[in-house]
């Protein structure tokens, strides 16, 4: 992890109750910020040269004012999406925008059967599209501008702190009025209370049945100038992971908004330190993560050569019997879980 410099400060993570200024931004960077508003900013360039285009067995129709969209990206992840679209249906979601990056697992077939899902294709994978970003930007452009997104990954499912009491497109609404433009909020790594054979995601499971503890202790957090930047969980505690787990999966996409150089730290960047905190349920661990890394390590797709995936498949080769948890380890129930562990955080 880098040294924190004079513009940057840490922030403690889970929230301590009564805790206002929950990043602890500094004031040089408020200032910043402050100017960033007033200034308009281009976003950055796209690489022109990748292409995205609507599968033959979908119509294009453009989306209503009313419609809530949801982008995302999937290889091979057929297992995740029943539960993946039952769950953001329930938070609103009318209409979901995804490129899929060659599955041969049945994802492209399920996906094409859904009449609420355009799946689209490219001339590249992953990693030609800037590890997803540029496939983001071109669905975003695509679809239009001036509206809120949800833009997540298949095993990541959003809650907000509100999702029982309101819409995503009411929580919206609620963000925009704040003059709050994106919802940052942190992937809480998801791993299984007992054994891990028995970890295994069916159809009619909803994953945090399966995988239902989190660690609620153990991250280090900064606030830097291109956003908020967090690290820890049960990733770095297992195979000593070093991720980033800040991501913005509700954003206000204008005409100065791109994923800018990593989707951990979209532009313009002074919109990322929102007064707000949601949580990203993410699930990497079941019955078959030897698997799915190796599958991972085949496509040679993913940041840093693969690193994680390496971290991953050797800490699981090393032992059958694991216990992924420990005392720090929380038991997730509900929502209520999250708020009251103080890992998300209202206006």
């Amino acid at each position: 992890m880098a040294k924190i410099n004079k513009t940057t400060k840490s922030f403690n993570y889970p929230f301590s109750k009564g805790t206002k200024n929950i990043w602890n931004i500094p004031i040089n960077l408020r200032i910043k910020n402050s100017f960033g508003r007033l200034l308009s900013k281009q976003p950055k360039k796209r690489d022109k040269n990748v292409k995205i285009w609507l599968a033959e067995q979908k119509e294009m129709v453009p989306l209503k004012e009313k419609d809530f969209p949801l982008i995302f990206v999937i290889h091979n992840g057929r297992r995740f999406l029943p539960s993946f679209l039952k769950h953001y249906r329930s938070l609103g979601v009318t209409k979901f925008l995804c490129v899929d990056d060659e599955s041969t697992d049945g994802t492209t077939q399920y996906l094409l059967n859904e009449p609420d899902v355009d799946v689209h294709f490219s001339n590249v994978r992953y990693g030609a599209a800037a590890r997803s970003k540029t496939w983001r930007e071109l669905l975003a452009a695509l679809y239009g501008k001036n509206r809120w997104y949800l833009n997540v990954d298949v095993d990541e499912y959003l809650f907000t702190g509100c999702n029982a009491t309101m819409s995503i497109s009411d929580y919206a609404n609620h963000l925009y009025v704040n003059d709050i433009y994106r919802l940052p909020a942190p992937m809480i790594d998801m791993v299984p209370g007992g054994s891990l054979d028995e970890a295994v995601l069916d159809d009619y499971t909803d994953p945090w049945k399966i995988c239902d503890f989190f660690d609620a202790a153990g991250y280090s957090g900064t606030v830097r100038a291109g956003g908020l930047k967090l690290y820890g969980g049960a990733r770095e505690r297992l195979w000593n992971a070093d991720v980033e787990l800040m991501k913005y999966p509700l954003i206000y996409w204008d005409d100065h908004t791109s994923m800018g150089v990593s989707i951990h730290s979209p532009w313009p960047t002074h919109r990322n330190h929102a007064p707000v905190c949601g949580a990203l349920l993410h699930f990497k661990v079941f019955a078959d993560v030897k698997k799915i890394s190796k599958g991972a390590l085949d496509t040679g797709q993913y940041f840093d050569g693969n690193r994680e995936y390496k971290l991953m498949l050797d800490y699981f080769s090393k032992s059958e019997t694991k216990r992924l948890t420990y005392e720090g380890s929380i038991h997730f129930e509900n929502e209520e879980t999250l708020i009251k562990n103080g890992m998300v955080k209202l206006i």
